[in-house]
């Protein structure tokens, strides 16, 4: 009877051991504070070693076992972990990064000619270096960096990436100085130094203090009121020329109205680019003007999703029409036709033999190019099937294959690969599509889809450079059978004319990413 016991007591035991060890699926949805789902967010299993990436509602799905621990992170957002229990639902809530570092003392509020408190160096010091040098490791939360410039760039950790890009402003005795302004002044009249950031830097000078402001107060405050001549005069700097914007678009040209008296007939192209509307998107966010020539109406419209009826029996798509009153001309009509394509079940779609075309010259190393670009790659594996196929070919100085075809299913070889990509060199377009392609077509699958995807700022500064050299080299490869899809990032350098003119030739389509977010639906 004892031995009966133990027996059962040992099976008891080993029962609970195997249900603890045992593999579960874990799902669940990460969103921001505001509640909006967050795509991109790469989950990684610590224990097991595995990964997944949130999809486009911020939904998630990874295998894991009780007692393991996820680690969910985001570019912009602080990294979470969560260890898990006995549910399979684990919700996360992430953070904006700036919400939550804390290295500056000061807090401040009020206008600009406020007084403010902080830890300021000695003379001594001031004596010892320039004013730039002198506020790393004297001020918190100040980093110097000495890499990109003769002249230092000083960049407050937790406010952005560590970026010249991303330098603070400064203010100096309550007027905004530029760093080459700012670099000249002599250490030892300087007084006081403070650092705002986060809330306390944009409630008081606005969206433009959302990398930081670093206040500096003068003995006797020499610079008050003076003008930007003034200041560049009694800092002894000669003006530099406003550096051009180097973006390209094609010339816009408006469309003529035709009257049906004479042009009774009219057709129109079904265009599914919607690279303009987040372009667009991307100027207004940053406070900048838009080009005309960027702005392209149809693709503006294209962005949104619309709640048409879905087409009915075996007519391809619906038409939606609105007939509304010219609001400039109550004598005219206004006429909007709407297309809704026939959903297909993407369980029952084709295979796909996609080749990632990466750009990774030096142009691309800002955190909205190269990371972003990653980030929206991953989204995209993590929606693969075991029967779809992916390459990764990268180009700069030349061009490479740094993943030859993987099954969809090795989900985390393709990520790793993703990973470590780093951005440097110069630009190979045109070599690297003559590699994607070769890729493409050696494992061209018959009645499948069969696609390069080409992610640049579309800066080809090597080989076939020339917008009809790189027509006439797509025209042809699309003859394989293999399509072009280009996404564009970034800004400054950014191509837009090259890009759609690539997207058009490759029988494909355009899109440019601004930043991961769900396209709004009406």
């Amino acid at each position: 009877m004892k031995s009966l016991k133990l027996i059962s007591s040992v099976l008891a035991m080993l029962i609970c051991f195997v249900s603890m060890a045992q593999e579960k699926t874990i799902t669940g949805i990460v969103t921001e504070e505001t509640k909006l789902p967050i795509p991109g967010v790469n989950i990684f299993n610590q224990t097991s070693k595995t990964t997944a990436v949130t999809d486009f509602d911020g939904l998630y799905s990874i295998k894991a076992k009780k007692g393991d621990l996820l680690v969910f992170t985001c570019i912009g957002y602080d990294t979470q972990r969560q260890k898990v229990q006995d549910a399979n639902t684990i919700n996360i809530v992430m953070s904006s990064a700036h919400q939550t570092l804390s290295e500056v003392v000061v807090t401040g509020y009020g206008s600009s000619n406020s007084n403010y408190e902080d830890r300021s160096y000695t003379r001594t010091e001031r004596k010892k270096a320039k004013t730039q040098k002198a506020l790393t490791g004297s001020v918190p939360a100040i980093q110097n960096n000495t890499a990109y410039s003769p002249s230092p760039n000083v960049v407050i950790r937790g406010v952005a990436t560590l970026s010249p890009a991303n330098e603070p402003i400064y203010i100096v005795d309550g007027i905004p100085m530029k760093a080459n302004q700012m670099s000249k002044i002599n250490p030892n009249d300087i007084d006081n130094v403070s650092v705002l950031k986060d809330q306390a830097a944009t409630s008081i000078y606005g969206s433009r203090a959302s990398n930081g402001v670093v206040i500096i107060a003068t003995k006797n405050a020499i610079y008050k009121n003076l003008s930007e001549k003034e200041l560049d005069k009694k800092l002894n700097i000669t003006p530099i020329p406003v550096e051009p914007n180097q973006e390209d678009y094609d010339s816009f040209v408006e469309n003529a109205f035709e009257s049906p008296k004479t042009a009774p007939l009219s057709t129109f192209s079904i265009d599914v680019d919607n690279a303009s509307y987040t372009n667009i998107r991307r100027f207004l966010n940053n406070g900048q003007a838009v080009p005309k020539d960027a702005v392209r109406v149809e693709e503006m419209v294209n962005f949104f999703k619309y709640a048409y009826p879905q087409p009915k029996g075996e007519n391809p798509f619906s038409i939606n029409t609105e007939l509304s009153d010219s609001p400039w001309n109550s004598k005219n009509k206004i006429l909007k036709i709407g297309l809704q394509g026939k959903n297909i079940p993407t369980e029952n779609l084709p295979a796909s033999n996609l080749v990632f075309l990466i750009d990774v010259s030096g142009s691309m190393s800002e955190t909205n190019k190269l990371p972003l670009l990653k980030q929206s790659m991953k989204i995209l594996v993590n929606e693969l099937r075991p029967k779809d196929k992916v390459a990764i070919v990268v180009y700069a100085g030349a061009a490479g294959m740094v993943l030859p075809p993987t099954s969809g299913e090795e989900k985390k070889t393709i990520i790793d690969a993703l990973d470590k990509l780093q951005s440097g060199g110069s630009t190979a377009g045109g070599a690297g599509i003559e590699l994607a392609y070769k890729t493409a077509a050696e494992n061209f699958i018959k009645g499948g889809n069969n696609r390069v995807i080409l992610a640049t700022d579309g800066d080809f500064n090597v080989g076939s450079t020339s917008n009809s050299d790189m027509e006439t080299l797509i025209e042809e490869k699309r003859k394989t059978g293999v399509f072009l899809t280009c996404l564009g990032y970034g800004m400054g350098n950014y191509k837009d004319s090259k890009m759609e003119t690539l997207a058009d030739k490759g029988n494909g389509n355009y899109a440019y990413i601004d930043n991961i977010r769900k396209p709004i639906v009406f």
